[in-house]
Protein backbone atom coordinates (compact mmCIF):
# COMPACT_ATOMS: atom_id res chain seq x y z
CA UNK A 1 0.00 0.00 0.00
CA UNK A 2 1.90 3.34 -0.60
CA UNK A 3 2.11 5.72 1.68
CA UNK A 4 -1.30 8.23 2.67
CA UNK A 5 -3.48 5.77 0.90
CA UNK A 6 -6.28 3.73 2.54
CA UNK A 7 -6.21 -0.36 1.60
CA UNK A 8 -9.32 -0.92 -1.22
CA UNK A 9 -11.17 -3.93 -0.74
CA UNK A 10 -12.30 -5.13 -4.14
CA UNK A 11 -15.91 -6.00 -4.57
CA UNK A 12 -16.62 -8.31 -7.34
CA UNK A 13 -20.32 -7.62 -9.12
CA UNK A 14 -22.26 -11.28 -8.24
CA UNK A 15 -23.62 -11.15 -11.91
CA UNK A 16 -22.58 -9.36 -15.53
CA UNK A 17 -24.35 -10.02 -18.67
CA UNK A 18 -25.38 -13.33 -17.64
CA UNK A 19 -22.47 -14.62 -16.04
CA UNK A 20 -22.47 -15.36 -12.56
CA UNK A 21 -19.41 -15.59 -9.80
CA UNK A 22 -18.01 -18.82 -9.21
CA UNK A 23 -17.13 -18.20 -5.18
CA UNK A 24 -16.99 -14.16 -4.10
CA UNK A 25 -13.79 -15.33 -1.80
CA UNK A 26 -12.31 -16.02 -5.07
CA UNK A 27 -8.52 -16.78 -5.14
CA UNK A 28 -5.17 -15.02 -3.44
CA UNK A 29 -1.86 -14.91 -5.08
CA UNK A 30 0.83 -13.79 -2.95
CA UNK A 31 4.53 -12.92 -4.59
CA UNK A 32 5.65 -16.45 -2.60
CA UNK A 33 2.82 -18.37 -4.71
CA UNK A 34 2.98 -17.04 -7.94
CA UNK A 35 4.76 -19.14 -9.44
CA UNK A 36 2.37 -22.05 -8.76
CA UNK A 37 -0.38 -20.18 -10.22
CA UNK A 38 1.42 -18.79 -13.71
CA UNK A 39 4.48 -20.73 -13.98
CA UNK A 40 7.03 -18.71 -15.61
CA UNK A 41 5.47 -15.77 -16.04
CA UNK A 42 5.58 -14.58 -12.80
CA UNK A 43 8.66 -13.60 -13.43
CA UNK A 44 7.04 -10.18 -15.29
CA UNK A 45 5.27 -9.34 -12.21
CA UNK A 46 8.16 -9.94 -9.36
CA UNK A 47 10.02 -7.48 -12.05
CA UNK A 48 7.75 -5.27 -10.81
CA UNK A 49 6.73 -3.97 -7.21
CA UNK A 50 3.73 -6.64 -6.37
CA UNK A 51 1.83 -7.22 -3.54
CA UNK A 52 -1.13 -9.89 -3.79
CA UNK A 53 -3.19 -11.35 -7.00
CA UNK A 54 -7.06 -11.44 -6.59
CA UNK A 55 -8.93 -13.95 -9.37
CA UNK A 56 -12.50 -14.89 -9.63
CA UNK A 57 -14.26 -16.63 -11.97
CA UNK A 58 -17.78 -16.42 -13.41
CA UNK A 59 -19.29 -18.85 -15.49
CA UNK A 60 -22.85 -18.79 -17.45
CA UNK A 61 -24.22 -22.41 -18.71
CA UNK A 62 -21.14 -23.51 -18.30
CA UNK A 63 -20.37 -22.59 -21.76
CA UNK A 64 -17.36 -20.24 -21.23
CA UNK A 65 -15.63 -19.00 -18.17
CA UNK A 66 -14.55 -15.20 -17.51
CA UNK A 67 -11.75 -15.03 -15.34
CA UNK A 68 -10.58 -11.81 -12.96
CA UNK A 69 -7.33 -11.32 -12.31
CA UNK A 70 -6.59 -7.94 -10.10
CA UNK A 71 -3.05 -7.64 -9.16
CA UNK A 72 -2.28 -5.10 -5.96
CA UNK A 73 0.54 -3.28 -7.06
CA UNK A 74 3.33 -1.00 -5.25
CA UNK A 75 2.29 2.14 -6.70
CA UNK A 76 0.36 3.44 -9.23
CA UNK A 77 3.93 3.86 -11.55
CA UNK A 78 4.28 -0.20 -11.21
CA UNK A 79 0.52 -0.57 -12.39
CA UNK A 80 1.19 1.43 -15.60
CA UNK A 81 4.53 -0.21 -15.76
CA UNK A 82 2.71 -3.74 -16.08
CA UNK A 83 0.07 -2.45 -18.57
CA UNK A 84 3.12 -0.70 -20.71
CA UNK A 85 4.85 -4.08 -20.99
CA UNK A 86 2.50 -4.84 -23.96
CA UNK A 87 0.12 -2.01 -25.67
CA UNK A 88 -1.40 -4.16 -28.68
CA UNK A 89 -5.15 -4.04 -29.35
CA UNK A 90 -7.24 -1.24 -29.02
CA UNK A 91 -8.38 1.15 -26.65
CA UNK A 92 -11.07 -0.26 -24.56
CA UNK A 93 -12.05 2.89 -22.30
CA UNK A 94 -12.09 1.50 -19.40
CA UNK A 95 -9.63 2.77 -16.37
CA UNK A 96 -6.64 5.08 -16.96
CA UNK A 97 -5.63 2.99 -19.85
CA UNK A 98 -7.15 0.19 -21.46
CA UNK A 99 -6.04 -2.25 -24.17
CA UNK A 100 -8.47 -4.98 -25.45
CA UNK A 101 -8.36 -7.52 -27.96
CA UNK A 102 -9.26 -11.13 -28.89
CA UNK A 103 -11.28 -11.26 -25.45
CA UNK A 104 -8.50 -9.93 -22.97
CA UNK A 105 -8.90 -6.81 -21.41
CA UNK A 106 -6.10 -5.39 -19.67
CA UNK A 107 -5.73 -1.95 -17.87
CA UNK A 108 -4.74 0.17 -15.05
CA UNK A 109 -6.43 2.37 -12.49
CA UNK A 110 -4.48 3.71 -9.48
CA UNK A 111 -2.04 1.23 -8.50
CA UNK A 112 -3.99 -1.66 -9.80
CA UNK A 113 -3.40 -3.47 -13.11
CA UNK A 114 -6.47 -5.78 -14.40
CA UNK A 115 -6.32 -8.67 -16.84
CA UNK A 116 -9.83 -9.85 -17.51
CA UNK A 117 -10.34 -12.82 -19.79
CA UNK A 118 -13.29 -14.88 -21.74
CA UNK A 119 -12.67 -18.32 -23.19
CA UNK A 120 -15.05 -17.83 -26.07
CA UNK A 121 -15.04 -13.90 -27.70
CA UNK A 122 -18.60 -13.35 -28.89
CA UNK A 123 -20.21 -9.87 -29.10
CA UNK A 124 -22.31 -10.93 -25.42
CA UNK A 125 -18.67 -11.68 -23.72
CA UNK A 126 -16.84 -8.77 -24.70
CA UNK A 127 -19.62 -6.11 -23.52
CA UNK A 128 -19.71 -8.74 -20.00
CA UNK A 129 -15.47 -8.26 -20.49
CA UNK A 130 -15.60 -4.73 -20.60
CA UNK A 131 -19.01 -4.15 -17.78
CA UNK A 132 -17.00 -6.03 -15.42
CA UNK A 133 -13.93 -3.88 -15.72
CA UNK A 134 -15.86 -0.48 -15.39
CA UNK A 135 -17.45 -2.22 -12.26
CA UNK A 136 -14.04 -2.63 -10.63
CA UNK A 137 -12.63 0.76 -11.80
CA UNK A 138 -14.77 2.30 -10.05
CA UNK A 139 -14.46 1.15 -6.79
CA UNK A 140 -10.46 2.58 -6.95
CA UNK A 141 -11.39 6.25 -6.72
CA UNK A 142 -7.98 7.90 -7.22
CA UNK A 143 -6.49 7.94 -10.11
CA UNK A 144 -2.64 7.51 -10.08
CA UNK A 145 0.31 9.49 -11.68
CA UNK A 146 2.41 7.90 -14.39
CA UNK A 147 6.23 7.86 -13.92
CA UNK A 148 7.58 10.74 -14.29
CA UNK A 149 10.75 9.53 -16.06
CA UNK A 150 7.99 9.31 -19.15
CA UNK A 151 8.44 13.02 -19.38
CA UNK A 152 12.29 12.41 -20.50
CA UNK A 153 11.19 10.63 -24.17
CA UNK A 154 10.82 13.45 -27.05
CA UNK A 155 7.73 13.23 -28.23
CA UNK A 156 8.71 14.04 -32.16
CA UNK A 157 8.65 11.04 -34.12
CA UNK A 158 7.57 8.89 -30.94
CA UNK A 159 5.59 5.54 -31.46
CA UNK A 160 2.79 5.94 -29.04
CA UNK A 161 2.08 2.24 -28.17
CA UNK A 162 6.21 1.63 -28.28
CA UNK A 163 6.89 3.02 -24.90
CA UNK A 164 7.68 0.76 -22.28
CA UNK A 165 8.67 1.51 -18.23
CA UNK A 166 10.31 -1.27 -15.96
CA UNK A 167 13.31 -1.72 -13.67
CA UNK A 168 14.96 -4.89 -14.63
CA UNK A 169 16.68 -6.60 -17.60
CA UNK A 170 13.91 -9.10 -17.79
CA UNK A 171 11.91 -6.70 -19.10
CA UNK A 172 14.45 -4.75 -21.73
CA UNK A 173 15.41 -8.18 -22.79
CA UNK A 174 11.76 -8.99 -23.92
CA UNK A 175 12.17 -6.11 -26.11
CA UNK A 176 16.12 -5.96 -27.26
CA UNK A 177 18.40 -8.51 -26.34
CA UNK A 178 21.94 -6.95 -26.00
CA UNK A 179 23.48 -9.50 -23.78
CA UNK A 180 23.39 -12.60 -21.04
CA UNK A 181 25.08 -10.04 -18.63
CA UNK A 182 23.37 -7.16 -17.01
CA UNK A 183 25.29 -4.65 -18.79
CA UNK A 184 23.57 -1.52 -18.04
CA UNK A 185 23.46 -2.60 -14.15
CA UNK A 186 19.13 -2.40 -14.54
CA UNK A 187 17.57 -3.59 -11.13
CA UNK A 188 14.90 -2.25 -8.37
CA UNK A 189 16.60 1.33 -8.03
CA UNK A 190 17.11 1.71 -11.80
CA UNK A 191 14.01 3.50 -13.88
CA UNK A 192 13.58 3.13 -17.40
CA UNK A 193 11.89 3.72 -20.08
CA UNK A 194 12.34 2.68 -23.56
CA UNK A 195 10.53 4.07 -26.86
CA UNK A 196 10.46 3.61 -30.82
CA UNK A 197 11.20 6.49 -33.16
CA UNK A 198 10.21 6.82 -36.86
CA UNK A 199 11.54 9.88 -39.18
CA UNK A 200 10.00 9.11 -42.90
CA UNK A 201 11.28 5.58 -43.58
CA UNK A 202 14.11 5.83 -41.19
CA UNK A 203 13.47 4.06 -37.57
CA UNK A 204 15.23 3.84 -34.34
CA UNK A 205 15.02 3.14 -30.33
CA UNK A 206 15.88 5.38 -27.60
CA UNK A 207 16.33 4.46 -23.99
CA UNK A 208 16.48 6.60 -21.17
CA UNK A 209 17.86 5.22 -17.49
CA UNK A 210 17.92 7.09 -13.80
CA UNK A 211 20.21 5.67 -11.52
CA UNK A 212 19.84 6.34 -8.09
CA UNK A 213 23.15 8.25 -8.17
CA UNK A 214 25.93 9.54 -10.61
CA UNK A 215 28.42 6.79 -9.54
CA UNK A 216 26.17 4.10 -10.79
CA UNK A 217 25.40 5.68 -14.14
CA UNK A 218 28.78 6.15 -14.68
CA UNK A 219 29.70 2.34 -14.08
CA UNK A 220 26.42 1.28 -16.28
CA UNK A 221 28.37 3.72 -19.11
CA UNK A 222 31.56 1.96 -18.46
CA UNK A 223 30.08 -1.97 -18.43
CA UNK A 224 28.12 -1.32 -21.75
CA UNK A 225 31.30 -0.12 -23.42
CA UNK A 226 33.93 -2.56 -22.35
CA UNK A 227 31.50 -4.93 -23.57
CA UNK A 228 29.15 -4.26 -26.18
CA UNK A 229 31.12 -1.19 -27.75
CA UNK A 230 34.72 -3.42 -27.57
CA UNK A 231 36.79 -2.95 -30.62
CA UNK A 232 34.83 -0.48 -31.67
CA UNK A 233 35.69 3.51 -32.50
CA UNK A 234 33.54 5.11 -30.19
CA UNK A 235 33.32 8.93 -30.74
CA UNK A 236 34.48 11.13 -27.75
CA UNK A 237 32.31 12.38 -24.63
CA UNK A 238 29.40 13.55 -24.31
CA UNK A 239 28.15 12.01 -27.59
CA UNK A 240 29.45 8.70 -27.64
CA UNK A 241 28.59 7.17 -31.11
CA UNK A 242 29.43 3.96 -32.67
CA UNK A 243 28.47 1.41 -35.89
CA UNK A 244 28.40 -1.71 -34.80
CA UNK A 245 28.10 -4.74 -36.94
CA UNK A 246 25.74 -4.80 -38.53
CA UNK A 247 25.76 -1.29 -39.71
CA UNK A 248 23.94 0.04 -37.66
CA UNK A 249 24.65 3.20 -34.81
CA UNK A 250 24.91 3.06 -30.99
CA UNK A 251 25.22 6.07 -28.79
CA UNK A 252 25.72 6.67 -25.38
CA UNK A 253 25.05 9.98 -23.90
CA UNK A 254 26.08 10.45 -20.01
CA UNK A 255 24.25 13.09 -17.92
CA UNK A 256 24.53 13.19 -13.84
CA UNK A 257 22.51 9.75 -12.67
CA UNK A 258 20.60 9.67 -16.13
CA UNK A 259 22.29 7.25 -18.96
CA UNK A 260 20.63 7.67 -22.17
CA UNK A 261 21.06 4.72 -25.26
CA UNK A 262 20.36 5.63 -28.73
CA UNK A 263 20.30 2.23 -30.57
CA UNK A 264 18.94 0.21 -34.17
CA UNK A 265 19.91 3.36 -35.58
CA UNK A 266 20.32 3.24 -39.79
CA UNK A 267 22.48 6.40 -39.35
CA UNK A 268 25.20 8.08 -37.45
CA UNK A 269 22.35 11.49 -37.60
CA UNK A 270 19.39 10.17 -36.52
CA UNK A 271 21.47 8.47 -33.32
CA UNK A 272 22.95 11.82 -32.67
CA UNK A 273 19.47 13.80 -33.25
CA UNK A 274 17.62 11.47 -30.47
CA UNK A 275 20.22 11.72 -27.98
CA UNK A 276 20.19 15.45 -28.15
CA UNK A 277 16.89 15.44 -27.90
CA UNK A 278 16.12 14.32 -24.35
CA UNK A 279 16.01 16.98 -22.21
CA UNK A 280 16.58 16.32 -18.76
CA UNK A 281 15.80 19.50 -17.29
CA UNK A 282 12.60 19.46 -14.72
CA UNK A 283 9.49 18.34 -16.28
CA UNK A 284 11.07 17.15 -19.33
CA UNK A 285 10.03 17.88 -22.92
CA UNK A 286 6.77 19.26 -23.37
CA UNK A 287 6.48 19.63 -27.33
Amino acid sequence: MAAGKEPIRLVPPPEVQGWKIVSVQGQEVLPKTIFDYMDGAGELYLAFTFHRLYVWNYERDRDSTITVEAYEMGSPGEAFGILSQDLDGEEGKVGQQSVYGAGLLRFWQGRWFFRILVEFETPESRRAVLDLGRAFAAQIPREGKRPEILSRLPREGLVAKSVHYFHKQVCLNAFYFFAVENLLQLGEQTDAVLGDYRFDKQAASLLVIRYPDATSATRAQAAFRKTYLSGLTVSPEPLQLAQIENKEWVGLRLDRNYLILAFRSPSRDICERLLKAVNLTKGGRKG
